[in-house]
């Protein structure tokens, strides 16, 4: 079978390449295409695929190449075109996609519900010029463009996660608030493809209570990520990364710059870290998100008290090298606190640094909650005397189940379902196309909660 994943930014990476990855371990024709902005040079996971003959890597516009001028004028027009709808359908046509997978977000614009209606030629038609209209540089419209060209194609469409939430409030933040003030939010457009995934069933629920989704479209398959057979994969496959400075005898601790906007305090973060500056026992890194806009140092680096020459900013390093490299890891409502505990390390919750409540916090014992500063302080002193916190054996089970399980119970091999069930949605469309064509506009996986 010949399948198409594109790639918009480094975590839909993250999230995405461990399915292309079991598609090509089984002989599977792989296609990724590449959107503008992301630059597919030195990730280690696309290193990997690329090492599969089966596997095409296609940048939409290439980030580098020479050839001067002519060169330069040449690359911006095959990027151009690349980014029409036209290059979509052919893009498909030619390698024969059997179907297309691609990251969270918008789906379909209205009028594709009802083929060769009215509605339909309108929307069509109108997605057409929208696609010349910056093409290839706009990666929301490369999106788009092969989303519209799978619908009219007849090619199933899956949207994979881009990230894994483990926050449990309504609104994670201002603007989601605000949005849910009227009621539901009308995301139906998510609604508009064979399969709208996510990683943890509690995610889904919301979408389902708060978002309009549709029970069919809307599935809970587990964390990609973070299943056991990728997540020791991915520690093999990361760059070495080596601890700065003199660290002999002090306990390593890398802080994650949270996202701001989601109810996160630099004024809180700021003065933790000010208090872990002082510690002679202490060696102390901080790391920014992976998404600047969304988890800046900026707001820390404008604290005049904060030593940064005592500090190692490894914004920028990669994450699972970092966290294997340390002793500790200090997040709040993020997914990679995941990952520490999938390594054995320790990981510190400030639960007062931020107002959400996480499925750390739920979980008792997969972490060390700290209430404040100074219990902060007091843990990482019980660390360095020989007392390290470790994670309860019953904890880290029922943080694996709804976290990376999708909420079922062991064994669940996360892999194996997402493999399984794209394959089922490709060769059901394959079986309706030789049957002759159908009025059907989307294909539904019957069950929606992901059983194995």
């Amino acid at each position: 079978m010949s399948y198409l994943f594109l790639f918009h930014v480094p975590p839909d990476v993250d999230h995405m390449a461990p399915l292309a990855w079991k598609l090509l371990e089984e002989g599977n024709e792989v296609h990724g295409v590449i959107s503008a902005g992301l630059d597919p040079a030195g990730d280690h996971r696309l290193e990997k695929l690329r090492s599969y003959p089966s596997f095409h890597q296609q940048e939409l516009w290439p980030s580098s190449g020479g050839g001067g001028r002519t060169g330069r004028a040449y690359r911006r027009l095959r990027g151009y075109l690349r980014g029409t709808l036209p290059y979509a359908f052919l893009f498909l046509r030619r390698h024969r996609v059997e179907l297309l997978a691609t990251e969270w977000g918008y789906g379909l614009p209205p009028g594709f519900e009802r083929p060769r209606s009215r509605a339909w030629a309108v929307a069509l038609l109108r997605s057409l010029v929208r696609s010349f209209v910056r093409p290839g540089s706009d990666p929301r419209r490369a999106r788009t463009n092969f989303l519209v060209a799978a619908r009219v194609r007849g090619v199933p469409t899956v949207c994979l996660p881009h990230g894994l939430s483990i926050k449990l409030d309504l609104a994670s933040n201002a603007e989601l608030a605000d949005l849910l003030k009227d009621g539901p939010i009308d995301w139906r457009d998510r609604n508009r493809v064979s399969a709208y995934v996510f990683n943890t069933e509690h995610h889904r629920q919301w979408h389902l209570e708060h978002a309009m989704g549709d029970p069919e479209v809307m599935q809970t398959w587990g964390s990609l990520r973070w299943a056991p057979e990728w997540f020791e994969l991915n520690r093999r496959l990361v760059p070495n990364f080596r601890w700065p400075g003199d660290p002999e005898g002090r306990v390593k601790v890398v802080l994650m710059v949270p996202k701001w906007v989601n109810q996160a305090s630099p004024e809180a973060t700021a003065e933790l870290i000010k208090r872990m500056q002082e510690l002679d026992f202490v060696s102390l890194a901080i790391m920014g998100h992976p998404r600047p806009k969304r988890g800046t140092t900026d707001p820390l680096r404008a604290d005049p008290d904060i030593r940064w020459a005592d500090l190692h900013d490894l914004t920028g390093a990669n994450s699972v090298a970092v966290i294997d490299a340390c002793d500790a890891m200090i997040d709040v409502g993020s997914s990679i606190g995941i990952e520490a505990v999938m390594q054995g390390k320790v990981l510190i919750n400030p639960t007062y640094v931020h107002e959400l409540t996480t499925l750390f916090d739920e979980v008792e014992g997969s972490c060390v909650l700290a209430r404040d500063a100074h219990e902060v302080v007091e843990y990482l002193r019980a660390h360095a005397a020989g007392r390290p916190s470790r994670v309860d054996a019953d904890a880290y089970g029922e943080l694996m189940r709804r976290a990376v399980y999708g909420s079922h119970p062991e064994p669940f091999d996360v892999i194996d379902v997402y493999r399984r069930r794209v394959q089922e949605l490709a060769a059901a469309q394959r079986h309706r196309t030789e049957r002759g064509p159908s009025r059907t506009t989307t294909i539904r996986e019957r069950t929606s909660h992901g059983s194995s």
